[in-house]
Parts: C-alpha cells; sequence; structure tokens
C-alpha cells in the first residue's frame, strides 16, 4: 500500500467548552466573533454612562450582533470582560477592547464546532487515514476528537482508526491542537486500501 504518513505537532491549546458561554446567550458569541474580525470596539462602552458621541456607534455594533437593545450588547461586554475573554489595549492613542488569550482560544472553538470538510467534485484516488493511540491521561481528548470525526463524516474502520477520501490534513491537525492530542495522532495518505469497495459505497463513490 503506498502511502505518506504525517505526525501532529504539539501545541499548548487548550479546549474550552463554550457551553458556559451559550447561557449567557448567543450575543457574547457574535461579539468575541465581531472582535476576531477585526472591529474596533471602544472600551468607553464599559464605563458607566455611555458618552453621546460614541451612541450612534453603540446602536450599530448592537444591531450588528443581533441585539435587540443596546444595554444587552453592553451586558454582554462587561460579561466577556469578568470572564477575561476581553482586554483594554491602546491603540492610535484611544483604548479599545482586543480579544485576550482565553478570548482568541474561545474563538478558535467556535471556529471548530462550525469546522466543515469541503468536497471537490472529483475524487483524487486517495484515502485520507487517521490513527491515534491516546494514552488513557487524555481520555477527554481521545473521545473529543473520536467524536468529531464521527461527526465529520469519517469512517470508523476500528476504534482508533477512521477513514475519509478527501483532503483533511489542516482540519485534522487542527482539531489534534484544539483537542491536546496532536503527538498522538497520525495521518497517512493512501492510494490503495482493503476493503476499497464498502469504503466507496458509504461515501457514495464510483
Amino acid at each position: 500500500m503506498g502511502q505518506r504518513v504525517e505526525s501532529g505537532m504539539p501545541r499548548t491549546l487548550t479546549q474550552n467548552s463554550s457551553s458556559s458561554l451559550y447561557g449567557r446567550g448567543a450575543l457574547a458569541k457574535e461579539i468575541l466573533l465581531l472582535m476576531a474580525a477585526g472591529v474596533a470596539i471602544p472600551a468607553v462602552l464599559l464605563m458607566p454612562g455611555v458618552p453621546k458621541a460614541v451612541r450612534p456607534l453603540l446602536r450599530a455594533l448592537s444591531e450588528r450582533c443581533g441585539a435587540k437593545r443596546s444595554e444587552g450588547f453592553i451586558k454582554s461586554l462587561s460579561y466577556l470582560q469578568k470572564n477575561r475573554l476581553v482586554s483594554i489595549a491602546e491603540k492610535d492613542g484611544q483604548q479599545i477592547l482586543t480579544l485576550s488569550e482565553d478570548g482568541k482560544k474561545r474563538v478558535l472553538n467556535f471556529n471548530l464546532d462550525q469546522m466543515t470538510i469541503k468536497k471537490p467534485k472529483t475524487w483524487d484516488g486517495y484515502w485520507r487515514i487517521v490513527i491515534f493511540d491516546i494514552p488513557e491521561r487524555r481520555k477527554q481528548g481521545r473521545e473529543a476528537l473520536r467524536s468529531k470525526l464521527k461527526q465529520l463524516g469519517f469512517f470508523q474502520l476500528q476504534k482508533s482508526c477512521f477513514i475519509y477520501p478527501y483532503e483533511c490534513k489542516s482540519e485534522i491537525d487542527f482539531i489534534s491542537e484544539m483537542y491536546e492530542v496532536a503527538p498522538y495522532v497520525n495521518f497517512i495518505v493512501a492510494m490503495e486500501i482493503e476493503g476499497a469497495a464498502l469504503l466507496k459505497k458509504s461515501f457514495g463513490l464510483p
């Protein structure tokens, strides 16, 4: 079986569930994603009594995030600051809110939740195989990885071996890093594999 083996590289990102954030509503999530997209939010919005000069901006930001009222937007900002997901920094002589390291990690988790793998119009004939041997002390990450692979549509050949027909190396690297199991995950690209007929049928391939 012709194959190319690539191993994940260790990273220090920590998985944080986004469920607690949803407990405060989707507004806090929208604010984080807005900031991640590069939108500057003035720190003055966190101060008591928003100045009249920035109220039009406050209304615009609130509407962009889907907030029914500006007060809800401000409360969500305060919540993000209290939980150290945003911090205050100075840029061009103005104090603005920026994503903290924890905030950046939370945004990465949002990206993970929304991840899909693009399917090309034609299959290149190669199989992508994900094999992992993750120690018991990383059980939570191991189970999260297994669950995510199933969610993405991988075929489970064995308990720790999954197969997919389309390019997905960058997605597997990202998932492995987020779950802190990258050193234990191998990615293989193979031209031939036993049981190919069953796999093609499973993925609807000719």
